[in-house]
C-alpha cells in the first residue's frame, strides 16, 4: 500500500533531509519520488503539524540604549534606533524598515490624519506597516509635490498611496510638481481649489512622517532638481539638511533663498506645530541634518539605525 503524501513519516523523512541533511528541495523529490513542488508542500505542512519546531534565540532588533540617549540627551519624544552594524549599506534602510515598523504602528491611532513625504528608509518601513483588518477612520495626507513626471516607490505619492490601502483609509494626494520655476506659477497652484483642499488638512494632521536629507543626499538632488549654482546658493545660505523639498539650516530654520518660496509642500513652521512629526532616516551622513532637526523642533521623533544614531549623538554639541 503506498505511503499516504501527507503521513507523517513523509514529512518527518522530508524535514530530516531538509533542515539536518541540508539537502536540497530538488535531491529531497528524487529520493522520495515526488516533486519539487510536492516537497515544499511537505516541509509547509510539517512545520504546521508540529513535525518541525524551529526556535531562534531570542532577540531584539532594537538598541535601547542608544534610544535612551536620544531621548535625554537630544529631546526626542519617540526613538526607535534599529541594530544594522554589519550589514551592507544598500540594506540598512530596509532593516530599519522592517523592525521599526512595529513600533511606528502603534503611533497610528484611531481617527488620526498623517502626513507623509518622500524616502527610501520611509518607503521600507510603510511597505512593513501592518495591514489593518477594520478600517480606523484615518486619513492620509501628501505633505508636498511630485519630483518628477514618473513617481517612483521612495516618493511621497507612492508612499502615501501604500499607507492609505494598509490602513484602508482616505487619501488626499498632491497632483503638482514639487517645485516650479518661480514664485508665482507656485502661488498659482496654491490658489487651486484642489490643493487649498489639501493644505488645509495639514493643520488638523495629528502625526507626519518625513524623509531628512541632506545638500549630497535628498530625493531633489538625486532627480537632479537643482543645478550646481542653486546648490551653492544653498550652501552659503548655511543648509544642512532637507524635509519635504525645504532646506534648513543647523537650528532647524528655512534657509532664506528664492528657491524656499517655488517649493509646493508642507510649510516647515505648519509642519513644527504638528503634535508628533516622526523623522525617518538612515546613515552617518545625515547625522547634523538630524540634530538640526531635532533642535528646531522640525520633528518630534525619529527612526534610524545604530550607526547613524551613533553619529547623532557623537555631534549632539557642535556648533
Amino acid at each position: 500500500m503506498a505511503v499516504p503524501d501527507d503521513s507523517d513519516d513523509l514529512l518527518a523523512s522530508a524535514a530530516r533531509m531538509y533542515y539536518l541533511d541540508q539537502l536540497d528541495q530538488r535531491d529531497i523529490g528524487d529520493l522520495l519520488g515526488v516533486s519539487r513542488s510536492t516537497v515544499s508542500r511537505l516541509l509547509k505542512n510539517a512545520r504546521e503539524r508540529g513535525v518541525v519546531q524551529i526556535s531562534v534565540s531570542p532577540y531584539d532588533p532594537r538598541d535601547r540604549q542608544r534610544e535612551a540617549a536620544l531621548r535625554d540627551r537630544l529631546g526626542a519624544r519617540h526613538a526607535v534606533v534599529i541594530r544594522t552594524t554589519g550589514r551592507p549599506a544598500a540594506q540598512v534602510g530596509r532593516t530599519v524598515g522592517y523592525f521599526a515598523a512595529p513600533a511606528v504602528s502603534e503611533m497610528i491611532g484611531t481617527g488620526a490624519t498623517i502626513g507623509v513625504a518622500g524616502g527610501r528608509t520611509l518607503a521600507a518601513l510603510v511597505r512593513h506597516v501592518p495591514p489593518v483588518e477594520i478600517a480606523q477612520n484615518a486619513t492620509v495626507v501628501q505633505l508636498m509635490g511630485n519630483i518628477g513626471p514618473k513617481p517612483a516607490a521612495i516618493d511621497g505619492l507612492e508612499i502615501s498611496h501604500d499607507l492609505a490601502r494598509r490602513l484602508q483609509s482616505a487619501l488626499y494626494t498632491v497632483n503638482a510638481p514639487a517645485v516650479l520655476q518661480d514664485s508665482m506659477a507656485r502661488d498659482m497652484l496654491l490658489a487651486h481649489q484642489h490643493i487649498r483642499i489639501v493644505w488645509d488638512l495639514f493643520d488638523s494632521l495629528t502625526l507626519a512622517f518625513v524623509g531628512i536629507g541632506t545638500l549630497a543626499e535628498s530625493l531633489f538632488v538625486e532627480q537632479g532638481v537643482f543645478s550646481p549654482p542653486e546648490l551653492d546658493r544653498l550652501r552659503q545660505s548655511g543648509a544642512v539638511g532637507e524635509i519635504c523639498g525645504r532646506f534648513f539650516d543647523r537650528d532647524g530654520r528655512e534657509c532664506a533663498t528664492e528657491y524656499r518660496d517655488r517649493v509646493l509642500s508642507i510649510d516647515l513652521d505648519v509642519l513644527r506645530r504638528r503634535a508628533e512629526v516622526v523623522g525617518v532616516t538612515n546613515g552617518p551622513r545625515r547625522a547634523a541634518a538630524v540634530r538640526a532637526a531635532l533642535r528646531g523642533g522640525l520633528i518630534t521623533s525619529l527612526v534610524i539605525d545604530d550607526v547613524g544614531a551613533a553619529a547623532v549623538l557623537a555631534g549632539d554639541d557642535d556648533s
